[in-house]
């Protein structure tokens, strides 16, 4: 894109092309581009039917793409005629120009289109403009779209909430089945939700929801969606099951010395976060030391409830009264011993929520909210890269990834013409002529529960064991971890 060839030279209608120049501009070596009108000067006011006169000539001076590797400008002169009787002036249309932003079509689509994945800072470097402009650009861009296309309702949403600096909380909302975003909003309390799926586009096509157990979700969907049914995420459920083993650990160390304290922290911690039918030969060794010693033996116990508790959904993947049954099960092998109370607490807030957790086994796909995770990932990375920003931006960077909207055009989900009607409705417009962006699949998925979301937290502390509530502590320290996350 920065080394174009003089065979792009930019061409307008009725306009020769007198000069090509490198020369240094405002501190920045640009092309500057020397343009004249050569079309037909109307001899006649188009208004009135009188006579034109001679108004001076104009140059305007328009922002190009890079032409042989540095900023480009087109300065366009054109000739001015007025009409003594009305005061019409006439000047020729200069086609292909964005006169509003000094910006060529193409400068305009290409700058839209980079400041998807660049900063703004980077863009303005290469097209010699400044950040603002940039800026200016983008924005327009993505409210330009409001009348080409917009996103089809999904049948299956995800929604889970990531913090913002300067923001605050965005609740993201994706399509788990066809694995593309659908919207991000601003605040997650319940009014806010409740109110954004009312006006939603045909709420009524929203059967299943996907979420943590945040129970203000609850109402939302009873009064915005009314054919939707609520899953709770086996992935955010399941982790708990790590928090209580990482609670029985931390208990069994306050009774170890310093150096036995140490090992077990360092040495066991990650091992009995490891799923059984993943460990090493080692990992398993260490677990058996566990089990035959008179120190550990109880940690063994919990490292087995983890286990048994992840299997209640990998060994009873198609029937929900066996998953019942497992559960039942499961909570009746818990040992009395009070320092197995995380494992108690667990069981407690499965029933809680048990409707909803059990909601899994009966909907037609294998829900989980680990797109929607992944998502929150390139919404991180979009933040930073433009630290600062208006939520505005943020959402348009995300939505109009070329991965998510080539996505929703392979899935069906985009539709035309868009509609004016209050509500989420978002829209793409193909940038004829540019190259395709390099695209990393980004609906990778985690595969079985060796994925720890809430890895980190302190059992107990960070988040309510009643409801299953993150708190906002929590959050950000689950925010760090994914961070460093290979896999998404």
């Amino acid at each position: 894109m920065g080394n174009n060839s003089i065979g792009d030279v930019l061409t307008i209608p009725h306009f020769e092309l007198l000069n090509l120049d490198k020369t240094t501009k405002n501190n920045i070596e640009k092309v500057i581009l020397v343009m004249k009108y050569n079309g037909n000067i109307p001899v006649t006011c188009p208004n009135c039917g009188e006579k034109l006169y001679k108004h001076g000539e104009r140059t305007i001076s328009f922002i190009d793409t890079t032409l042989l590797g540095s900023p480009a400008e087109a300065e366009i002169s054109f000739p001015r005629r007025r009409c003594k009787k009305c005061g019409t002036i006439w000047r020729p249309d200069i086609q292909d120009v964005d006169e509003g932003h000094y910006v060529t079509n193409r400068a305009f689509a290409k700058i839209a289109n980079s400041s998807i994945k660049q900063s703004f800072e980077d863009v303005a470097k290469e097209y010699g403009i400044v950040p603002t402009t940039a800026k200016n650009i983008f924005v327009n861009y993505i409210r330009k779209k409001g009348d080409v296309l917009r996103f089809q309702t999904p049948a299956f949403i995800g929604l889970d909430e990531i913090k913002i600096k300067k923001l605050g909380e965005v609740t993201v909302i994706t399509d788990l089945e066809h694995k593309t975003l659908y919207d991000m909003t601003l605040g997650r309390n319940q009014k806010t939700l409740t109110e954004y799926f009312t006006n939603m586009p045909n709420p009524e096509r929203v059967i299943w929801v996907c979420t943590d157990m945040y129970r203000p979700f609850e109402k939302t969907i009873k009064e915005a969606l009314p054919n939707a049914r609520w899953v709770i995420d086996h992935y955010h459920l399941v982790a708990y099951a790590n928090l209580a083993m990482d609670a029985v650990r931390k208990e069994i160390q306050k009774g170890l010395s310093d150096k036995e304290r140490i090992s077990t922290k360092k040495g066991l911690a990650y091992t009995l976060r490891t799923r059984k039918s993943k460990m090493t030969p080692e990992e398993a060794a260490r677990i058996k030391e566990c089990r035959n010693s008179e120190k550990l033996n109880k940690l063994a116990i919990a490292f087995d409830l983890k286990e048994d508790f992840f299997n209640i959904y990998d060994e009873n993947r198609t029937s929900k009264e066996n998953a019942q049954k497992a559960f039942s099960d499961w909570e009746k092998s818990i040992p009395a011993d009070y320092i197995f109370e995380p494992f108690r607490t667990l069981a407690k807030t499965v029933h809680n929520f048990y409707e909803q957790i059990f909601n899994y086994w009966d909907c037609p796909i294998a829900i989980t909210n680990g797109f929607t995770e992944c998502t929150n990932r390139i919404i991180r990375e979009n933040s930073v890269r433009g630290r600062g920003s208006s939520f505005e931006v943020l959402r348009g960077r995300t939505l109009f990834r070329k991965a998510n909207l080539q996505a929703l055009e392979t899935s069906g989900m985009l539709l035309g013409p868009s509609i004016p009607k209050k509500g989420p409705v978002f829209h793409f417009e193909e940038i004829k002529g540019i190259e395709d962006e390099t695209v990393e699949d980004e609906s990778t998925y985690y595969d079985s529960f060796s994925y720890d979301p809430f890895a980190g937290l302190k059992a107990w502390e960070d988040y309510d064991p009643e409801t299953g509530e993150i708190f906002d502590d929590g959050i950000s320290k689950l925010e760090s971890y994914e961070d460093d996350l290979p896999f998404i």
